[in-house]
């Protein structure tokens, strides 16, 4: 058996142990892995450690993988294992850099491989359990023009109430109308598109007459955006605030 990571061989094997790197088995995410063990010569330790820093000084200055939601810079791993089993150009991420102990004329060299796309999946469904287990009450949702908002907290509130003031002797008086005034106090998520309908909306909105018994924009929209996974892909999501009034 013999095995290739990038340019650098491995002619000599002593031990190519392959598994699984396991973050929660029981959900499915684990990433296949390689842990390889041989003989090597000098120059063939020196090709190994050539291979293994230009992909550190590259995969170094990479977005951090959680944020990007990409591989980034990968090895390719060709190989063949026991039973019949073979590999090619596997893109992997090192786990473990090289190390080595001198044999006599060899250097016994030891390293450790993982699969970068299987590892990235897991590190991406380990991100959207942790958001799932936010477990935010389901509020349904709100369309605004052409854009369906999911509701981060209850809409229906009121934007102003009767006030009580003194008058010059001492007492109350109630000051302001006696009826509530009903709003849309909207805080929900949707995406850039979502976000930018919003936006289109909101200037068509005030530059037209409202309607009695519509709802029109008191305040304007404003978002916030962060990264979310969502099924498995990374996604910027847009948080959307903004308030309607009831005309009357």
């Amino acid at each position: 058996m013999a095995i290739t990571i990038g340019t650098a061989d491995f002619p000599t094997l002593t031990a190519q142990p392959f598994g699984y790197e396991e973050t929660d088995t029981r959900a499915g995410q684990t990433a296949r892995k390689w842990l390889i063990t041989g003989l090597l010569r000098p120059s063939e330790w020196l090709a190994l450690l050539g291979v293994y820093d230009t992909w550190r000084d590259t995969r170094i200055d990479d977005e951090p993988t959680g944020t990007s939601g990409v591989v980034g810079t990968t090895i390719a791993f060709t190989g063949d294992g026991p039973g019949g089993q073979s590999w090619t150009s596997v893109a992997c991420w090192f786990i473990t850099a090289p190390a080595a102990e001198q044999s006599g004329a060899y250097l016994s060299a030891s390293v450790e491989l993982v699969d970068a796309n299987q590892a990235l999946a897991v590190l991406l469904k380990a991100e959207e359990q942790a958001a799932a287990d936010e477990d935010l009450p389901d509020l349904g949702t709100i369309t605004i023009g052409t854009t369906t908002l999911t509701l981060l907290k209850p809409v229906d509130a009121y934007a102003t109430s009767p006030t009580m003031e003194l008058t010059a002797a001492g007492s109350h008086y109630i000051q302001g109308a006696l009826v509530p005034y009903n709003i849309k106090d909207v805080e929900g998520t949707t995406n850039l598109s979502g976000w930018n309908a919003i936006r289109a909306w909101y200037e068509a909105q005030i530059a037209a007459v409202p309607l009695a018994g519509s709802y029109f924009p008191i305040t304007a929209p404003t978002a916030t955006a962060e990264n979310k996974v969502i099924s498995g892909v990374k996604t910027v999501q847009y948080t959307v605030s903004i308030q309607l009034g009831l005309v009357l």
